[in-house]
């Protein structure tokens, strides 16, 4: 089973596991500057991808290009003839609704430990899937949501070139290169509801048995951003 671990205050994993307390954010929340360092993310859940044609006619069957302006739904060129299209950029922005979002990280080590600003304890979720399962059966008590994900985090730019394919990773599951040490993984529900939503702290005391205390990893050096 995969693991997971929550680097936090010692009184905030002491209320997971005596009362199976948990805080579940929004990805618009998480923009906020007011979160400590290692949470907060101004660009948490957009992104851009654009392609780039040098030259492309309408006789070029097959063409990326001519896929593109397709995905990109630019211009319809369907049954047009001696089409030529040069030096455009297809450019498709992103920002992907608010959603509920839950993370740990998957790494059990003092570099990600020292990633969290104010973090001085450890817990383990020893079996995520688990864990989650009776996560999304108790937020469903709260609020109508969807489980989309449970997934690594991507750390990479958020401008894109098109793959060709589809639009790639998904908004919501990106961070920049500079977060890469949490190794993060996140859970993310998407509400049924069509409406505003804030972070919710729930108690759910069956979460307990997913959960256990762990030593730190190794000694805590100075906060390293």
């Amino acid at each position: 089973m995969q693991k997971g671990f929550r680097y936090t205050s010692q009184k905030h994993n002491d209320a997971l596991l005596a009362l199976g307390n948990v805080r579940i954010g929004t990805l618009h929340d998480f923009r906020r500057t007011e979160h400590k360092w290692g949470i907060a993310d101004s660009n948490e859940g957009t992104k851009t991808v654009s392609h780039f044609i040098p030259h492309v006619t309408d006789k070029h069957e097959g063409s990326i290009h001519l896929k593109a302006i397709k995905q990109f739904n630019a211009i319809d060129i369907s049954g047009a003839t001696n089409v030529t299209i040069s030096n455009v950029e297809l450019v498709q922005r992103f920002n992907h609704p608010d959603c509920f979002v839950h993370c740990l990280s998957a790494s059990f080590s003092t570099e990600v430990l020292q990633q969290f600003e104010g973090a001085d304890s450890c817990a383990e979720i020893h079996d995520l899937q688990g864990f989650y399962q009776r996560l999304t059966e108790t937020l469903n008590l709260h609020w109508p949501v969807r489980l989309l994900s449970i997934s690594k985090v991507f750390y990479m730019r958020r401008e894109e070139n098109w793959n060709g394919r589809d639009w790639g990773v998904h908004p919501a599951l990106i961070k920049e290169a500079k977060f890469s040490r949490q190794v993060e993984i996140r859970a993310i529900w998407q509400p049924r509801i069509a409406a505003h939503i804030s972070p919710i702290i729930l108690n759910d005391i069956e979460l307990v048995r997913f959960c256990s205390a762990r030593e730190l990893p190794g000694p805590i050096s100075h906060f390293d951003r």
